[in-house]
């Protein structure tokens, strides 16, 4: 895939401080707390702004806040701007929200085929608390990821049975586990697979945890302490939320933490289509 010019970093760069903007406008007059999280909290911390190769915006929020913004915010974000979750846009793959403008265009090839809002985009996670004990840790991921993984094969099929890959790398499962897959998800509808995978990943939300993350990965671990004691950051024209301790949740996030890396490591989504 091609790489982007710099004069297209720049422009996408600006429909992003963009988006994020109204995203912040809206959770302040909602009064709905959000963090930086992932690369945009690299950003924050090494560079003030987005990193200077990547492409997206990635903030968190409890699953308590977040619910809120889904419910809340569609009444108060300006024209022009769309939140796109399961019950606004039916074929989403994406079981976090985004917050898309109109009039531009970010097509991915694996969403590519899909009637869906295109547009260029802020991700917007549900951070859930996983428990202290790493076994049942492992287990609500297990489940979580079992889950989602049924929730977009209603749209975009991964493997390389029983259907058509609609990814460059399927998923190698075998001929067999496939078509029990398959079986599976076709006994629940898209909105009933999206109700059981929250239910999974947010388990343990009335419980004492020390932590929160996404519960599909590993390391995207959150103090919750962090997350209730957030601080104000630069970020390009922008001030916005992140965790309090942000350098000790990014290193434990990315262990090789550092603010230069080689041409070859300077990953982003490049898309297929972009249009500003």
């Amino acid at each position: 895939m091609s790489q982007y010019s710099e004069k297209e970093l720049k422009q996408l760069h600006n429909v992003l401080y963009d988006i994020m903007g109204e995203v912040k406008r809206v959770c302040n007059l909602l009064n709905i707390p959000y963090f930086a999280i992932g690369g945009t909290g690299i950003g924050v911390h090494f560079y003030k702004a987005i990193i200077p190769w990547d492409d997206d915006i990635d903030i968190g929020m409890t699953r308590e806040n977040y619910e809120r913004f889904l419910k809340e915010a569609p009444a108060v974000l300006r024209k022009g701007y769309f939140l796109q979750w399961v019950e606004t846009d039916i074929h989403t793959p994406f079981y976090f929200a985004k917050v898309r403008r109109d009039g531009t265009l970010f097509i991915e090839d694996t969403t590519k085929h899909l009637d869906i809002h295109h547009g260029i985009f802020v991700d917007i996670f549900p951070m859930d608390k996983v428990p202290d004990n790493p076994r049942l840790q492992k287990l609500q991921r297990t489940i979580s990821k079992y889950l989602n993984l049924a929730f977009i094969a209603k749209d975009v099929w991964l493997w390389r049975h029983c259907g058509k890959p609609m990814c460059e790398n399927p998923y190698n499962w075998n001929a067999f586990y496939c078509f029990l897959f398959k079986g599976f998800v076709s006994l629940f509808s898209k909105k009933q697979l999206y109700a059981m995978f929250t239910k999974s990943v947010a388990f343990f939300n009335n419980r004492k945890c020390q932590y929160c993350n996404i519960v599909l990965m590993t390391r995207d671990h959150i103090a919750m302490q962090s997350v209730e004691n957030l601080e104000k950051r630069p970020f390009g024209p922008l001030t916005i939320s992140a965790p309090s301790n942000l350098e000790t949740y990014l290193r434990h996030h990315y262990p090789r933490l550092r603010k230069d890396l080689p041409k070859e490591e300077q990953v982003n989504h490049r898309p297929l289509e972009l249009r500003f």
